[in-house]
């Protein structure tokens, strides 16, 4: 009997929820005695976790599957997440063994020992929405060794914005309980991690359905001896509340951070997407982070092409974003998803326009980046060091808590430490500096 253990490769597709997910994954095979390898070697068991916010998050999740079946056409490839639970049929016929659905991601790795001996997985119906009962854990670190983990805290989400698929696949709000979440957040601390991200579909909706709030949970968690910052991944407007803004301020911890989707800045586009606020509204959550928490990065999601987004809107949106003191942009072109309401909607945007306009966007973006990193420039930054980039040189990169990446020359040992940078150099991407 072949004593060499089975050898898992797994590969994330899409978001950081899903990236979290697959860290689960592989600490869950390795504490089952699985070999985790990369992607990209030789592998007796393949897992993708499969994304379908867009319509190359479908291909790419194909794309993933149909590569392991070349990788090793006799190893076994399992398929999970949002474009398995919605088309499961056609990540099989691109080569998956087996798909497990949303609703039972958290015991993949038991479903997959079991389909190994012979077993089956639960089945799941992709016209139902799943309802998300456990949590995937990780105990202690990642075989990473990352300085800087997620940390998830809720799944699924009730807002049925008209362009988007995710309540359909990932079902409606559920919120970990928080006695599980510091309880991770213990371990991840011990196990020598400085910052955790909090991901979740939904984050700013935390606890809703368990009659708690994030500000609590955010309580909970700065109380953990050791850990040094928290990071929130994503908040919704209509959650940024004055009560959230006030313990930000006031939290040592709490890290100078918030990306809040924006969308579109229109607000007939705005009902046309179901989004619950106005540019007005967004306009002063924005502009009161930025006046109660000095050098705050700002960031937000820009959906560009949404139906009925004529010239007058979209440069709405460009002035919007403009006058706005946001840092920096994530900039996307609108993808119509089958079974969602804005598959209905009149005024479809061609897609040269949706590439100018995208185009038009980014470049605001990056500007509106560069200044950020300029007003940085003689300040010294509190950096997490992550990674030794050049032996040779020296050279250290890490991240400051308002989420600029700084490169600068160390001295062994830095890693996983905090550091104060004095910043030198700004680009669009990172700024150069020296220790200070």
């Amino acid at each position: 009997m072949d004593p060499r253990p089975l050898r898992v490769a797994l590969q994330n597709v899409g978001c950081k929820l899903n990236h979290y997910e697959v860290e689960a994954f592989a600490a869950g095979f390795a504490g089952q005695g699985f070999e985790v390898v990369p992607f990209g070697d030789r592998a007796d068991l393949y897992v993708v976790n499969t994304c379908t916010v867009t319509g190359s998050g479908d291909a790419d999740s194909r794309k993933a599957v149909r590569r392991a079946r070349r990788a090793n056409p006799q190893a076994t490839v399992v398929a999970t997440g949002c474009y398995a639970q919605r088309q499961p049929e056609a990540l099989r016929q691109a080569g998956a063994h087996l798909v497990v659905g949303n609703g039972d991601k958290a015991g993949l790795v038991a479903h997959v020992q079991a389909h190994l001996r012979g077993g089956s997985a639960p089945s799941f119906d992709p016209d139902q929405r799943p309802q998300t009962r456990q949590f995937l854990r990780i105990e202690g670190g990642v075989a990473q060794g990352r300085t800087r983990g997620s940390l998830q805290i809720q799944d699924g989400c009730d807002e049925h914005c008209t362009y988007c698929i995710i309540p359909q696949v990932r079902g409606p709000g559920a919120s970990r309980p928080a006695a599980e979440v510091v309880a991770q957040a213990r371990g991840m601390v011990a196990a020598g991690y400085r910052e955790l991200a909090l991901t979740g579909v939904h984050t700013g909706s935390y606890g809703q359905d368990q009659g708690e709030s994030l500000v609590h949970l955010l309580r909970e968690l700065e109380s953990i001896e050791g850990l040094q910052r928290l990071r929130l991944n994503s908040i919704e407007p209509g959650y940024l509340s004055d009560r959230l803004i006030e313990h930000a301020v006031a939290s040592p911890v709490l890290c100078r951070h918030f990306h809040v989707p924006l969308q579109s800045g229109d607000d007939r586009i705005l009902r046309r997407m179901n989004r619950r606020y106005t540019g007005d509204y967004y306009a002063d959550r924005i502009e009161t982070l930025a006046r109660r928490i000095p050098g705050c990065a700002l960031g937000a999601d820009v959906m560009v092409g949404f139906p009925g987004e004529g010239e007058d809107q979209f440069i709405s949106t460009l002035r919007l974003i403009d006058a706005l003191p946001l840092t920096y942009l994530h900039v996307f072109s609108y993808s119509l998803r089958e079974g969602t309401p804005a598959q209905r909607l009149e005024g479809r945007v061609d897609e040269p326009t949706k590439a100018a306009r995208t185009r038009e966007l980014i470049a605001l973006g990056r500007k509106k980046r560069l200044e950020f990193h300029r007003r940085a420039l003689g300040q010294e930054l509190q950096v997490l060091v992550e990674e030794h980039l050049d032996p040779a040189s020296g050279l250290y990169t890490g991240l400051s808590d308002n989420f600029i990446r700084a490169v600068f020359p160390g001295r062994p040992g830095l890693v996983n430490c905090l550091v104060e940078v004095e910043v030198q150099q700004a680009r669009e991407d990172l700024v150069y500096g020296e220790l200070a």
